[in-house]
């Protein structure tokens, strides 16, 4: 089997400037980036660095937009996933110095999911037929801190390991 087609996104964010909003928004900022299943799955410092390298990933917040749309899930990353993170992770180690540590799967859905099948896996008349794939968009991170920068790394795809 080959590996899906993915697009990638890439984050880089100064700590400080991020905890600073964090810091500003709370409780209030975390809930409006994260989902109450996904609060104990990624260090707080990193959510919007990850959340933005998967929006980086779509190409952009898509009409209909939500934080939400990206929810970390507590299964790691398949096997596939993680080589091609390590590898990623790899050239952005040997550019920024930062080793990439944290690592997450995620669930996309609502406008980023639909924006990442009008990409990967589109037809002929553009959107027909990409219902048959909803609940499939699926995600991995990857994240690093150091040297007083947040950097993170995102892939999305379809996962068609169901009935394909």
């Amino acid at each position: 089997m080959t590996a899906p087609a993915v697009l990638i996104g890439v984050d880089i964010v100064d700590a400080d400037r991020l905890a600073r909003a964090g810091d500003r928004g709370g409780a209030l900022f975390r809930r409006h980036l994260t989902t109450s299943a996904e609060r104990d799955l990624v260090a707080d410092d990193a959510v919007f660095s990850v959340k933005e390298s998967f929006i980086k990933a779509v190409g952009g917040r898509p009409p209909g937009f939500s934080w939400h749309d990206f929810e970390a899930r507590p299964e790691r990353p398949a096997a596939w996933t993680g080589r091609l993170l390590d590898e990623a992770s790899e050239e952005l180690t040997a550019s920024t110095g930062l080793t990439l540590t944290g690592d997450a799967s995620y669930a996309v859905r609502g406008a980023c999911g639909r924006a990442v099948l009008a990409r990967l896996a589109p037809h002929e008349d553009g959107m027909a037929g990409v219902a048959s794939y909803e609940g499939r968009v699926a995600g991995a991170a990857r994240w690093g801190f150091g040297a007083g920068l947040l950097v993170s790394l995102a892939i999305v795809f379809v996962d068609r390991k169901e009935g394909s």
